[in-house]
């Protein structure tokens, strides 16, 4: 922007000023790459310096706080969750700067006889800075409307240009009802993540007064040496974590880990380092696996309680009720945690992957068991859904999770076959994406996320 200012003031063009080049700037950028408009580096980058720009003449302290108000909009929409220390630290970054961090790598550089006393000080500076983002100041917002979004951005500039007291009671006040909003939702939803070739699924009542995840989805793990190992970002981070804290949730109350495979519990440990949970359940018998033991040290679990469970022990289980397994086992897929879930007038039913004899063990315990929606057993694999079981459960629809093109064939055509002999319709996560059923007031509606549609309920 200055080469621009410099540049027009050589050419003699009088009228240039600073917004003609930050307008010309945000311009060509766009030209060049129009998808840095999503960047939340350049959204902030932009909009600061247009602050800064049309901004009379401020204070340090009331440059800090116009300059949190104008970033915390973006920020919630992109990242859902706000630091509270993030308007003290702006504020007092500047003079840290000025007085400290500026002279001792300045004194340090040209004076060797004071480097170990300027060394100290950034030493401390940094250390300061570490111990103040280990504090939990992190408050989880959730992700606003976008129409809300805009009505705070132009609320602060109007703010800045006019400032009145009654602007500022109307912002706070719309912070407090859209937080409200997202907080406290009228409708309860179950939505079935697309996780690749996995599964991962969410309960959450409404008011998000019971939250539960059932499984976590993840990825096979094969052995690699130690340079063929990427540090990536996990499905349960990307996705799930999102789109939890996109809702304001920062807390799990039921992770129900149905048994052992990594396409089911391998996003675990990475999950626990972004959302908090309280409770973890699994089948008796897994948490003397190495494999469990493993994941539990990997995870960041801070007074989480580990209940193994059967249908004889599963008294602290709430929200949901545990139809499977009857006794301890090894965490195998014979042993999956199978779960019944009621709202309303819909049921649901998942399965994990228990194998067909099991499927068949249960409808002999359970001879009244039936789901409005089937969560199949073990991604549609033949190896469950015995046609028996779909025909006495009598679903109206079935949810299938599996991955694009997975190396299993999942869904098998056997188990579709039988799908399509019942008439029962079925959903694909692979084809669908995330799916999510709500229920309010209303009624239910099944809403599919790659096509972005949503259904009537499909209980009419």
């Amino acid at each position: 922007m200055v080469f621009i200012a410099n540049l027009m003031r050589l050419l003699g063009v009088r009228t240039w000023n600073s917004l003609n080049s930050w307008s010309l700037v945000v311009l060509v950028n766009l030209l060049v790459n129009p998808a840095v408009v999503f960047s939340l580096g350049a959204q902030l980058s932009y909009l600061l310096t247009l602050m800064i720009l049309i901004a009379p003449k401020l204070s340090d302290i009331k440059l800090g706080v116009y300059l949190n108000l104008l970033s915390l909009p973006l920020i919630l929409w992109q990242t859902y969750k706000w630091n509270l220390l993030t308007m003290a630290l702006t504020i007092l970054i500047i003079p840290i700067f000025e007085w400290l961090i500026l002279p001792s790598v300045v004194l340090g550089t040209m004076c060797h006889w004071l480097r170990p006393l300027c060394n100290q000080v950034l030493t401390a500076c940094s250390l300061g800075f570490v111990l103040l983002k280990r504090l939990p100041m992190e408050v989880v917002f959730g992700k606003p409307p976008l129409i809300i979004v805009c009505f705070w951005l132009g609320l602060t500039l109007l703010l800045l240009v006019k400032p009145k007291k009654r602007l500022v009671i109307c912002l706070l006040l719309t912070y407090g009802l859209t937080f409200m909003m997202i907080h406290l939702p009228l409708t309860s939803e179950v939505v079935y993540f697309d996780v690749g070739q996995g599964d991962a699924t969410l309960i959450r009542d409404k008011f998000n007064r019971t939250v539960t995840l059932i499984d976590t989805g993840g990825k096979v793990a094969f052995t690699k040496e130690k340079w063929q190992v990427r540090q990536s970002k996990t499905a349960g981070q990307t996705v799930i974590a999102n789109y939890l804290l996109s809702k304001g949730v920062g807390q799990i109350d039921q992770l129900v880990l149905t048994h052992q495979d990594s396409d089911h519990v391998g996003n675990f440990p990475s999950l626990s380092q972004v959302i908090t949970i309280k409770q973890i359940f699994i089948p008796a018998g897994m948490e003397k696996l190495p494999s469990f033991q493993g994941r539990v040290r990997q995870a960041r679990l801070s007074q989480t309680k580990i209940w193994p469970v059967t249908v004889g022990n599963s008294a602290t289980l709430r929200q949901v009720k545990l139809l499977h397994p009857f006794t301890a086992g090894k965490g195998t897929n014979e042993c999956s945690l199978v779960l019944w879930y009621n709202l309303k007038r819909t049921s649901y039913l998942f399965m994990g992957d228990l194998d067909r004899a099991n499927e068949l063990v249960l409808l002999a315990k359970y001879p009244n068991l039936t789901a409005t929606v089937l969560k199949v057993g073990h991604h549609g694999s033949k190896t469950s859904s015995d046609p028996r079981f779909i025909g006495k459960i009598k679903p109206q629809l079935v949810i299938i999770s599996a991955g694009r093109h997975n190396r299993y064939g999942h869904p098998h055509p056997v188990t579709l076959a039988t799908l399509a002999a019942a008439n029962i319709p079925y959903r694909l996560t692979a084809q669908r994406g995330m799916i999510k059923i709500e229920t309010d007031f209303f009624g239910t509606k099944l809403v599919d996320f790659a096509q972005q549609t949503g259904t009537s309920s499909f209980l009419d």
